[in-house]
């Protein structure tokens, strides 16, 4: 409710640790909502969670709430959507899992022999995320390239710009991604 966000707010000014509570509050929430019956009520939550909190975690950097957040909620909202994209996501998970650790180890041994000491992390990317960019790019679930993700953490801008030439020169970069 709107009365609780002003609460929640106010106690952040104090400790942002209320708002790391009220974020999993919301986590579980949306899990006992998802199979609640009460659509108006399911709807109200989904919103809510999309609109505030999972902008709330990923400006915290709370970013495995977030992902749940947006999961959870897309599942209240278009539950047809997130099935059919959950569906074509889990019968390939072993190999997404197994093509990220490929990528990250492949990459983490290139940019050793290149002199960039670096922080390497990867992972499928969520079903939300995928929903969005299907619909931004007006695509198929079949048109997105990038269903995972690998991140690599530099200390400087050159070791930015030779990450950048590495990544590059083991795999062949698509035209405008």
């Amino acid at each position: 409710s709107l009365e609780s966000l002003r609460k929640m707010l106010l106690a952040m000014v104090q400790d942002v640790r209320v708002v790391i509570v009220k974020l999993a509050s919301q986590v579980q929430s949306l899990r006992h909502l998802v199979k609640h019956e009460d659509e108006a009520a399911r709807q109200r939550c989904a919103r809510l969670s999309l609109d505030i909190f999972a902008p709330l975690a990923n400006r915290l950097g709370v970013w495995q709430l977030k992902w749940e957040i947006e999961d959870l909620a897309f599942r209240i909202t278009e539950p047809d959507l997130y099935k059919r994209i959950a569906r074509l996501l889990d019968e390939k998970r072993v190999e997404r899992q197994d093509f990220i650790d490929l990528c990250m180890s492949t990459l983490r041994a290139e940019l050793a022999r290149s002199g960039v000491r670096c922080e390497i992390m990867g992972r499928p990317k969520h079903i939300y995320s995928i929903s969005r960019k299907m619909r931004r790019k007006d695509a198929d679930i079949s048109q997105i390239y990038d269903v995972s993700a690998v991140r690599v953490l530099v200390d400087d801008i050159k070791d930015c710009y030779t990450a950048l030439g590495v990544v590059h020169n083991l795999w062949t970069p698509i035209p405008r991604e």
